[in-house]
C-alpha cells in the first residue's frame, strides 16, 4: 500500500493523463503564474528563476506559456521521431503541463521573507560587502530548499515524457537529457525578450 501510494507521488502518470491532465495542469498554471506575480519571483528558464527588470502581469503569464510550451513540444517533437507508439499531443502537453504543478507550492514558498529578500539584494555589490547584508546566509539557505521544488518538477516531468510517448531506457534518458538542457537554454533566450 504504502509503495503505490510513494509510486503515486512520483509518477501521478498512472492515474491521470490526457485531457484530465490538461485541464489540472492548465489550472495550476494560472495559479502559478498568479503566485509568482503576487510573490515578486521570475522564471527566467526551465531551471532558473529570481528577480528580474519587468514586473508587468504580461511578463509572468509569457514566462510560464514558455515555461510550459517549450519542453512539452521538444518533448512532442522527439516522442514522434523515437518511440514506436501512436503518440498524442493532448497526452504530452497534459502531462508536462500537470509536471509543473508543484510551481505553486515553490512560489508560495519564496512568499516567504528570507525569499523576498532576495528581491532586495545588491548583488552588484563587491563580493565583501555583499556578504555583509543582513539575513544573506539564511536567504541563501532558503533558496537552496527550493531546489527540492524543482527536483520534484524535473521527477515529474521525465515520468510526463515516458508515460506520454511509452519512452523507455536510452532512448528515454537521453531525450529527457537533450530536452530539459535544450528547452532551459531555448526558454531563457525567449524569456529575455520580455526584459
Amino acid at each position: 500500500m504504502m509503495d503505490n501510494k510513494l509510486n503515486l507521488c512520483l509518477n501521478p502518470f498512472v492515474k491521470i493523463a490526457g485531457g484530465k491532465a490538461l485541464l489540472w495542469g492548465v489550472l495550476g498554471i494560472v495559479v502559478a503564474t498568479a503566485t509568482s506575480w503576487y510573490s515578486g519571483f521570475h522564471y527566467h528558464g526551465l531551471l532558473h528563476f529570481g528577480p528580474a527588470p519587468n514586473d508587468a502581469w504580461w511578463c509572468y503569464v509569457v514566462e510560464h506559456l514558455v515555461v510550459w510550451l517549450v519542453p512539452a513540444l521538444l518533448f512532442f517533437i522527439g516522442g514522434l521521431l523515437l518511440s514506436t507508439s501512436r503518440i498524442r499531443i493532448v497526452d504530452v502537453f497534459g502531462t508536462v503541463a500537470f509536471a509543473q504543478l508543484p510551481f505553486i507550492l515553490m512560489n508560495l514558498f519564496t512568499l516567504l521573507p528570507p525569499m523576498q529578500r532576495l528581491n532586495t539584494l545588491d548583488f552588484d555589490l563587491p563580493p565583501s560587502q555583499l556578504l555583509n547584508q543582513p539575513g544573506l546566509l539564511v536567504t541563501l539557505w532558503f533558496s537552496l530548499i527550493s531546489i527540492v521544488f524543482l527536483v520534484w518538477i524535473l521527477v515529474w516531468m521525465y515520468n510526463a515524457l515516458k508515460v506520454s510517448c511509452n519512452l523507455k531506457g536510452t532512448k528515454l534518458g537521453v531525450l529527457y537529457t537533450i530536452v530539459i538542457i535544450g528547452s532551459d537554454a531555448l526558454c531563457r533566450i525567449l524569456i529575455r525578450l520580455c526584459y
